[in-house]
């Protein structure tokens, strides 16, 4: 098993059980105590786990909100910039993948905007929010909705994406890396967003500046499987010269890179 294999197990397993030890670990997934340690230190790097003496519990939020609920009131001015960036990019009948985030969100109510869209989304608020527009077509994929969640993932949401195609994809992610890319932390996450990639003439990833130099545990896109990147400040130049590497457009309020 891979490594980001078995910390998705591991991470099934705890939220499952709300903790386990080492030992309970390493016998369930067949796995030495030095590999689940190596495992869980990686894992409460990337901000899914709270080690304890001894083993592990999932990470919470002190007053048990719904990590979208905590993210939809994080960072919004950024998320406006980016929004009033990114609906540049579409046009008048367009048919538009939008996954669960809340950055992505906020474009929705700019779609007023436009005639004859057909939006396919991955995520209940979003699709709560789709519903208050006024001339846009809205998909809701089918699938599971795990507890606390804004998004509906698994074989059913990935057969019913495979069945669409889009001009564009529209997209957000938790972390990105001058490395290995745009990272999520759900393994169901990325290999959605990358049926949707497929199924996509364009992608666009729209990522605030807080997200950079942070990695997490799946990998979504390398730069060069993006075709545009929409961030609210120029990034470094360690970033600038990997984007410019790539067909990677770079668009930000200072570079429009159209």
């Amino acid at each position: 098993m891979l490594s980001l294999e078995r910390q998705e197990e591991i991470l099934e397993i705890l939220n499952k059980n709300k903790s386990a030890t080492v030992e309970e670990l390493a016998s369930e997934l067949f796995v030495s105590g030095a590999t689940i340690r190596r495992d869980l230190r990686a894992m409460e790097k990337q901000g899914l786990i709270k080690r304890s003496h001894g083993g592990a519990m999932p990470f919470k939020s002190s007053a048990e909100e719904s990590a979208f609920a905590i993210r939809e009131q994080e960072n919004t001015t950024a998320k406006r910039t980016i929004a009033n960036l990114a609906v540049k990019l579409i046009k008048n009948g367009d048919s538009v993948f939008m996954d669960s985030s809340s950055t992505v969100g906020v474009t929705i109510p700019l779609l007023n905007n436009f005639n004859y869209l057909s939006v396919t989304t991955t995520g209940l608020r979003n699709a709560l929010l789709l519903s208050q527009t006024n001339s846009v077509k809205i998909y809701i994929a089918g699938g599971r909705v795990q507890n606390h969640s804004n998004s509906i993932t698994g074989t059913d949401t990935m057969d019913y994406i495979s069945r669409i195609h889009a001009d564009i994809s529209i997209m957000s992610c938790t972390g990105i890396d001058a490395v290995n890319g745009f990272t999520d932390a759900s393994i169901e996450q990325a290999k959605l967003k990358q049926q949707m990639r497929k199924n996509s003439n364009k992608v666009a990833m729209l990522c605030d500046s807080t997200k950079f130099n942070k990695t997490f545990l799946c990998t979504d896109f390398y730069f060069d499987q993006v075709d545009y990147l929409i961030t609210d400040k120029m990034p470094s130049k360690e970033y600038l010269d990997r984007i410019f590497q790539t067909k990677c457009k770079l668009i930000t309020p200072d570079t429009t890179n159209f």
